[in-house]
């Protein structure tokens, strides 16, 4: 009977110079964990073995060769698994272990989703912002400029503009005048000063016509004195101007019945000033007083910027009335050869505006 042997030995060298088809083949031999099993199975064989015939001695030697060849085989099979793992456990990489003891995965468990802190704008670095910003800051800033240039620079041209166009304000006060005559109203000083004021600054387009009264018993040329020195505080009110003044001569006619000439006189002289002082109304000549109807109308007046000082002697006394109606008793008596039609309209022009002098 031949042997198998050779048949063995070739495959035994065929395995030893394939490592790869060794590790493949290595499901053919017993592992760690079914030693015991297999070597159950080996004395199994080796009764079954025992109990065949003698006559097949030749097949039972061929089978314990095998027997032998096969555990060789699984010897040098174990060696080379324990080479592989070896070198397996070698190059695989190690695992980093973590600092702090890990929580074992429970099996079925959801894991919770981490929740991530949610960062606030302030804190976003500005070099992190897109650069699509920078045109829209710029965009911003400039606008913001742009809208306080125009908060602070706006009132300042509307102010410069209404400073120009509003003239300097004039006054005419007569404080020394206050001080000097203390005795006088103050409604005279009132009036005085608010009227000739709105004319000053063009609020009135009206002749200011002033009748100074005063009575018997105030001394005349005290009286006379004041209001020549009011008259003078008021041409400085015009811009330094010269008083300018009607005498008697100024009202003498040349026939019985023409009053043009202290019209004429009034037109040229009116020439030299704003303000006139006017002789004393008692000693002006009945014919040559009706002039005065022309000379102190306020609703056409020959020249509107134009300030008047009359003075009218009086015998009656405060009591017999307020001074408008001891200025229009007085005039009646003084021109009562006029027309009454006449002589009305006359007294109207001169009582405009009636101030009562005290001694």
């Amino acid at each position: 009977m031949t042997s198998r042997r050779p048949l063995h030995e070739r495959r035994e060298s065929i395995d030893s110079k394939s490592p790869t088809k060794n590790v493949l083949n290595q499901n053919s031999c017993p592992n760690k964990y079914g030693e015991k099993t297999n070597d159950s199975d080996d004395e199994n064989e080796l009764e079954e073995s025992k109990n065949e015939p003698a006559n097949a001695e030749g097949e039972g030697t061929d089978t314990s060769e095998d027997d032998s060849n096969g555990q060789q085989r699984c010897s040098q099979s174990k060696a080379q698994n324990q080479t592989y793992t070896q070198a397996a456990e070698e190059t695989r990489p190690q695992k980093v272990q973590e600092t702090g003891p890990q929580r074992p995965l429970e099996v079925g468990a959801q894991r919770r989703p981490e929740t991530v802190p949610l960062r606030r704008p302030d804190t976003v670095p500005q070099a992190a912002q897109p650069q699509c910003n920078v045109g829209k800051t710029r965009t911003n800033t400039f606008s913001k400029l742009l809208k306080y240039s125009i908060i602070i620079i706006l009132p300042l041209i509307v102010y410069s503009q209404y400073y120009k166009s509003e003239p300097q304000v004039k006054t005419c006060t007569f404080e020394e005048l206050k001080k000097r005559a203390p005795s006088q109203s103050t409604d005279v000083w009132k009036a005085l000063r608010c009227n000739i004021e709105d004319m000053l600054n063009k609020k009135s387009k009206s002749p200011n016509v002033f009748l100074f009264l005063y009575t018997n018993q105030s001394n005349e040329s005290e009286m006379q004195k004041l209001v020549n020195d009011i008259a003078l505080e008021t041409s400085k009110c015009f811009d330094e101007q010269e008083l300018v003044k009607m005498t008697l001569n100024d009202f003498e006619t040349q026939t019985g019945d023409d009053y043009g000439f202290p019209i004429e006189q009034y037109k040229k002289k009116i020439q030299h000033g704003n303000v006139f002082l006017i002789v004393n109304l008692n000693d002006i000549p009945t014919n040559a007083a009706r002039a005065l109807h022309t000379i102190c109308d306020t609703y056409s007046p020959i020249t509107p910027d134009v300030v008047i000082f009359l003075t009218l002697r009086t015998h009656l006394t405060e009591v017999a009335g307020t001074p408008v109606q001891l200025a229009h008793r007085t005039l009646h008596e003084l021109w009562k050869q006029l027309p009454n039609n006449e002589l009305d309209a006359l007294i109207t022009r001169v009582t405009d505006q009636v101030l009562l002098l005290q001694s």
